[in-house]
C-alpha cells in the first residue's frame, strides 16, 4: 500500500511491566495485546468496504471487505524489537477463500487511476486512508490499554 500509518506506543506504565517480563514472552504479550485491540478495526474497516456506495454490483467490494486481514510482525532480529502492525487488503489467493482475487480493483478504488482513453484522471475514494486517519488515536489507545492487562494477566495482576 502507498500510504502508511506508524502507531508508536510509548506509555511509562506499559515499559515498565514490560521490561519485567522476559524477552519471549515480552513479544507474546506484545502480539497478542496488539490483536485483541486490533481484530475489532478490521472488521470496521472491512465494514466500511462491504458497505461503500458504488454503481454496478458489489462484487469486488465483498471481496475487498473479505480480504481485509491483519498482519503483525516484528522488525528486527531480538524478540524486543518494535512490532509493526497492519491492517489492509491481501491481494491474490491470500486474500481469502471468499475474495478469489477479485479484490484486485482495490488499488483503484482507493488511489483512483489515469483513464487513457479519456484522457483525464478517475480519482480515487480514500477509504481506507480516511477511515485510518480518523482510527489512529483510538487504535493505539487500544493496543496500550490491550498490551498491558495481558501482561498484568501474566505477571498474575502485579503491576
Amino acid at each position: 500500500m502507498s500510504s502508511a500509518l506508524k502507531i508508536t506506543v510509548d506509555s511509562k506504565e506499559l515499559r515498565q511491566t514490560l521490561e519485567r517480563l522476559p524477552a519471549n514472552l515480552n513479544e507474546r504479550v506484545r502480539k497478542k495485546g496488539a490483536r485483541k485491540a486490533l481484530a475489532p478495526l478490521t472488521k470496521e474497516m472491512a465494514a466500511l468496504w462491504r458497505s461503500a456506495s458504488y454503481r454496478g454490483k458489489g462484487t469486488h467490494r465483498r471481496a475487498i471487505a473479505a480480504a481485509t486481514q491483519l498482519d503483525i510482525r516484528r522488525l528486527g532480529g531480538t524478540a524486543t524489537a518494535p512490532l509493526r502492525s497492519r491492517i489492509g487488503v491481501r491481494y491474490g489467493r491470500k486474500g481469502g477463500a471468499r475474495a478469489k482475487g477479485r479484490q484486485r480493483v482495490y488499488h483503484l478504488l482507493e488511489l483512483g487511476f489515469h483513464h487513457k482513453a479519456a484522457g483525464k484522471r478517475i480519482m480515487g475514494a480514500y477509504r481506507s486512508f480516511t477511515w485510518a486517519m480518523r482510527t489512529v488515536t483510538r487504535a493505539s489507545n487500544a493496543v496500550a490499554a490491550e498490551t498491558l492487562a495481558e501482561a498484568k494477566r501474566l505477571l498474575g495482576g502485579r503491576p
